[in-house]
């Protein structure tokens, strides 16, 4: 048997493969075809003269050799990946960073400040791609994330940037023809569904002691805070948003926030990194931008 190393090229795409289960899905996060992942499993096998894999058509598993395996590799693989993280950032040239970050978030907060940041960070180059739902570093590329997750949750370099508290919007015009002076008074309009969290306008209005909950009226639904902003600036009815979020159309008396009613959802926006990147200078320095700049806002 060889002495030497098996090669680095074939050890990864075996993590990716062993991991998902699936060599399709292995091929979809490497960037390369089933073809080549398969090469790459075949020569290390080959390699090692074991099966690492048990191939049926109900689908594939690992052998016992495969799961020992896997977890030395991981763990290796890890490590190198640390080391190399930490040779790069003793350079300090690093300036470069991705941020895989939820949509309204981007949209309607974190792009508008780009200005401010610059000027309180002017070595940061930050590259945004929009993301949703629980975030795994060893499956991605981002150096940081922002998340919107259930404050119980309990995550590792997990830093809460924000509690999330909602307000209602809604366009001034349409108070005109249908005032709202008490909690009841948001039933005579519109609602505009959240559809990835159904419960939440229920939720919302049991908070206010409103019991009446049968037939409340709602028009249309969005799967982000960013299009649900949008449909009520466009007068299609009243919107549950983030208070920071919101912050901005306030202010300009785009829109207005009736009764001055703020809800708790038990909801946070979370800043993760993965533990490589935990103690970046430069990606601390954001993250106190980032907590700093989400106080104001919080605190008008």
């Amino acid at each position: 048997m060889a002495s030497a190393l098996p090669p680095l090229k074939a050890l990864q795409t075996f993590e990716v493969a062993a991991r998902r289960l699936s060599f399709s899905k292995a091929a979809e996060e490497l960037y390369v075809t089933q073809g080549a992942v398969s090469k790459q499993i075949k020569l290390l096998e080959e390699y090692l003269e074991r099966a690492l894999f048990e191939r049926s058509a109900a689908g594939l598993k690992l052998t016992n050799e495969g799961r020992e395996y896997l977890s030395a590799i991981s763990e290796s693989l890890e490590t190198i990946r640390k080391a190399t993280a930490r040779v790069q950032q003793s350079k300090g040239d690093k300036t470069d960073f991705r941020l895989d970050v939820i949509p309204s978030f981007s949209m309607l907060w974190l792009i508008p400040r780009l200005e401010q940041l610059q000027a309180y960070l002017p070595e940061l180059n930050l590259t945004q791609v929009v993301g949703d739902g629980p975030y795994k570093f060893e499956a991605n590329s981002a150096d940081m994330a922002i998340r919107c997750l259930p404050l119980s949750l309990s995550m590792h370099n997990a830093e809460l940037l924000a509690s999330e508290t909602l307000v209602p919007v809604i366009h001034a015009s349409l108070l005109q023809k249908n005032p709202i002076v008490e909690p009841e008074d948001l039933l005579k309009h519109p609602l505009l569904a959240h559809i990835t969290r159904p419960q939440l306008w229920i939720s919302f209005l049991k908070n206010l002691g409103i019991t009446n909950l049968s037939e409340p009226y709602y028009r249309h639904g969005f799967e982000h805070f960013y299009m649900s902003l949008e449909a009520a600036k466009l007068k299609q009815g009243i919107a549950l948003i983030p208070d920071f979020m919101a912050n901005d159309a306030l202010a300009s008396g785009e829109l207005v926030s009736p009764l001055d009613i703020h809800y708790p959802s038990g909801y946070g926006f979370y800043f993760l990194t993965p533990t490589y990147q935990a103690h970046n200078s430069t990606i601390l320095k954001f993250l106190d931008w980032l907590k700093t700049e989400l106080a104001l806002q919080s605190a008008k």
